[in-house]
């Protein structure tokens, strides 16, 4: 957890390909990254097997993925994507200054096409999820 105020952003995986790779962080308007991660694993809780989130190093209850920026006074987007050998797709959602959630599935099989789908969900949800026992 960071020492100073953080917007949290939320996720759940809505599935995908296991054999397909996703990424997810988020980026200011300058386009630096700016998720909280480990000095020495810089994409630490980042990346996952697009089917789920199991098995990934990051924050991760009941099958919500939690990341956290740097402070909470900075405007930021999410970038989310999808990779598998040479295809890739991505898709940015942005310009938020609050706590958020969001349902993510990344495919490379959709019509041959890769499909990074992220949706935008209400943050409460997310946390009632996260934080039931």
């Amino acid at each position: 957890m960071p020492a100073t105020e953080a917007y949290e952003v939320l996720f759940r995986n809505w599935g995908g390909d296991s054999q397909d790779n996703c990424y997810v962080w988020e980026e200011d308007i300058n386009r630096n990254k700016i998720t909280v991660t480990t000095p020495d694993n810089p994409y630490y809780g980042m990346a996952f097997s697009c089917a789920t989130f199991n098995g990934m190093s990051g924050d991760v209850t009941n099958g919500v993925l939690t990341q956290r920026t740097l402070d909470n006074n900075t405007t930021y987007w999410v970038i989310f994507g999808v990779v598998n050998n040479d295809l890739s797709a991505s898709n940015y959602k942005g310009g938020y200054n609050t706590n958020t959630c969001f349902h993510v599935k990344g495919t490379s099989r959709w019509y041959k096409s890769p499909l990074a789908e992220i949706d935008e969900v209400t943050y409460e949800e997310c946390q009632q999820i996260r934080d039931s026992k």
